[in-house]
């Protein structure tokens, strides 16, 4: 896409200096089919922005907003999204490849279509979001807010879930399988159906006060 003389000079300077962009409003800009390559925002509003077929490899986004912004199609990898917010956003087939979303907190902003391989998800903000038939695996969820989230039927393997707050969530069907779980408390959540291994078993069975042997 053509951007405007001011925002392409703007990216530019920044992608070849090495210089993050500070403070900046993007808010309510066309930016459909924006590809953006190691550049840095930080504390930039993007809200209401069009964000679709926008491509980002190596970037990253701090303190940003993309409150009602549209960023369906879009893909980003290697890239950080960090302590932003995602309030109402459009996020329909979003692929996230080798992202760090930690400390970032979303809100009405459906991620059910969404493909996520690997990735940093440390102390995200999911609370009561729609995660159903998502793939985690691999993905580091430490001190993550799912608290009464849908889940079921997602794949957790190899995940690390360590402190994540999971009450009144729905993990129907779900694969926990190889995950980390050591501290979690099944007696606050929905497992009907979950698929978990023999030390999840153990650890589960503990939680409930059960002696084996």
């Amino acid at each position: 896409m053509s951007l405007p003389g001011w925002l392409d000079e703007l990216i530019a300077q920044a992608a070849s200096s090495g210089t993050e962009i500070h403070d900046e409003d993007f808010a309510g800009t066309d930016l459909t089919d924006l590809e953006l390559n190691r550049v840095s925002f930080v504390r930039c509003s993007f809200e209401e922005a069009s964000l679709s077929s926008m491509r980002t490899e190596g970037c990253s986004f701090t303190e940003c907003s993309f409150d009602r912004a549209e960023l369906t199609d879009s893909s980003h990898l290697r890239s950080a999204f960090v302590a932003c917010s995602f309030d109402r956003t459009t996020l329909i087939r979003i692929a996230l490849t080798d992202c760090k979303l930690a400390g970032s907190v979303f809100n009405n902003s459906p991620l059910r279509s969404a493909v996520i391989a690997g990735g940093d998800f440390t102390a995200v903000s999911l609370g009561n979001a729609d995660l159903r038939e998502l793939d985690f695996s691999g993905v580091k969820l430490v001190g993550a807010n799912v608290v009464n989230a849908r889940l079921d039927r997602s794949v957790f393997t190899g995940a690390n879930l360590t402190g994540l707050r999971w009450s009144g969530a729905s993990l129907r069907d779900a694969d926990l399988r190889g995950a980390i779980v050591a501290d979690l408390d099944p007696r606050v959540v929905d497992l009907t159906g979950a698929r978990v291994d023999l030390e999840q078993a153990i650890r589960f069975v503990q939680h409930l006060g059960v002696r084996i042997g």
